[in-house]
C-alpha cells in the first residue's frame, strides 16, 4: 500500500469533529413523528440527487428533478440531464444495497459500478465502469484554461488499487468517518480514474463510506448541498489542499460542510420533536415499518410483491405491515386487484 496521506488533526479540525459527533448524536437520539422522519429522509434524497448532477452543470431544479424521478413528462429537458438524475438515483439505490450488507464492499468494484451507473447510455460503454483510456484536463470556462492535468491513463490501476488498499487498511479504521471519507473524496478527484463523471462518482464514493461508518444519520442530510451553494469554494478547498500538499485545508473544508448540513438538520429535527408531545397517540414503527415506509418514499410507491422481496416476509406478513401503515394514515392504498399499491399519504403540515 503505497497511498499514506500526510495530514494533521489541527485544533479546528478537532472541534469540528467533535461538534459533528454531538450533532449525530442528538439527531438519532430525539423521536419525531414517522411521518417528518420520512419526509427529511425524501428531501434529503432529492436534494442529493439534484446537488451533485447541478455541480457538473445539470440546469434542471428540485421540482424538475423530483418529477423526472416520479416518472413525469418534463418539456425542454435533454436526454442527457434527464439521465443523469434517473441514473444518480440508481447510484443511491446500489449504496443502500451495499450499507445493507454485513461485510465490508470490495472497494473497487463497488466504485466501478457507481461510476457504470453514474454514466450509463451517457457514456459509451468501453468508458461507462472502465479506467480512462487517455489524458483528463480540468479547464476553467469560459477562459479554456488548463488548471488540473491528472495522472498519465497508464498510473490510473495501480493508484486506485492503493485508495482502495488504504480505505480497507487496519489503521485507516481507526481514523474518524468524516476523515476517511475527505480524503478518500479529495485522493479519487486527484486521479481523476474515468474520462467523465469522476465528480459523482467521488461525492457518492464519500457518501458511501459515512453510511458504511454509521454516519448515514438517518440518511436526513445532503452533503451535496453545501458544495453546490457555492461550487468555487469546493473546487477551490480541493485544488488548494492539491497544490499546497496540505490536506488538513480539504479536511477542515469537508468537516465543516458536513456540520453545517447536520446543524440544519438538527434545526428541523427540534422542531418536529414538539409534535410528538402533542400527539395524543405517538405512533413509534418497527424498523421493519420504516424500511418500507423509505422504500416507498423513494420510488413513489409500492406492491406487496415489492415489499416481500424488500423484506424477507410472507405475502400474508406483507400486507399486513402495508395495511398497519395505511391504518395509521402514513399510507394510502390505490388501485384494485393485482394493481393495488401503496403511495405516501399527503400530510398536513
Amino acid at each position: 500500500m503505497s497511498f499514506k496521506p500526510k495530514f494533521e488533526i489541527s485544533t479546528h479540525l478537532s472541534n469540528l469533529l467533535t461538534q459533528i459527533a454531538l450533532c449525530r448524536e442528538r439527531i438519532l437520539t430525539l423521536k419525531i413523528l414517522p411521518k417528518r422522519e420520512v419526509s427529511l429522509k425524501r428531501s434529503a434524497r432529492l436534494r442529493m440527487i439534484h446537488s451533485s448532477t447541478a455541480i457538473e452543470g445539470n440546469p434542471l431544479n428540485l421540482k424538475e428533478v423530483e418529477n423526472i424521478l416520479q416518472g413525469k413528462i418534463v418539456t425542454g429537458v435533454s436526454e442527457k440531464d434527464r439521465l443523469e438524475v434517473i441514473n444518480y438515483e440508481k447510484v443511491m439505490k446500489y449504496i443502500d444495497r451495499l450499507v445493507e450488507k454485513q461485510k465490508p464492499p470490495s472497494w473497487e468494484k463497488a466504485i466501478l459500478k457507481i461510476h457504470k451507473l453514474t454514466t450509463d447510455n451517457i457514456l459509451p460503454p468501453d468508458q461507462s465502469g472502465h479506467y480512462r483510456k487517455g489524458p483528463v484536463y480540468i479547464v476553467s470556462q469560459p477562459a479554456k484554461k488548463i488548471l488540473y492535468t491528472a495522472p498519465k491513463a497508464s498510473k490510473v490501476p495501480k493508484m486506485m488499487k492503493d485508495l482502495c488498499a488504504w480505505l480497507k487498511n487496519d489503521k485507516t479504521q481507526e481514523l474518524s468517518p468524516v476523515i476517511i471519507s475527505a480524503i478518500a473524496h479529495h485522493q479519487f478527484v486527484t486521479i481523476h480514474p474515468f474520462s467523465d463523471g469522476n465528480g459523482r462518482t467521488a461525492r457518492a464514493l464519500a457518501t458511501l463510506i459515512l453510511y458504511k461508518k454509521g454516519y448515514d444519520i438517518k440518511k436526513m442530510f445532503a452533503l451535496e448541498d453545501y458544495y453546490n451553494l457555492n461550487r468555487s469554494d469546493y473546487y477551490k478547498a480541493i485544488s488548494n489542499a492539491r497544490k499546497k500538499k496540505d490536506l488538513l485545508i480539504f479536511l477542515e473544508y469537508f468537516a465543516q460542510g458536513l456540520l453545517t448540513e447536520l446543524q440544519h438538520i438538527l434545526q428541523k429535527v427540534e422542531r418536529f420533536t414538539y409534535e410528538v408531545k402533542g400527539e395524543k397517540q405517538p405512533i413509534y414503527l418497527s424498523q421493519r415499518q420504516r424500511d418500507i415506509l423509505d422504500f416507498v418514499s423513494i420510488n413513489g410507491k409500492a406492491h406487496r410483491n415489492d415489499i416481500v422481496e424488500l423484506t424477507k416476509v410472507s405475502p400474508k406478513t406483507a400486507y399486513r405491515e402495508l395495511e398497519f401503515l395505511r391504518k395509521k394514515g402514513l399510507l394510502k392504498r390505490r388501485a384494485k386487484g393485482p394493481a393495488t399499491h401503496y403511495t405516501l399519504a399527503k400530510q398536513k403540515s
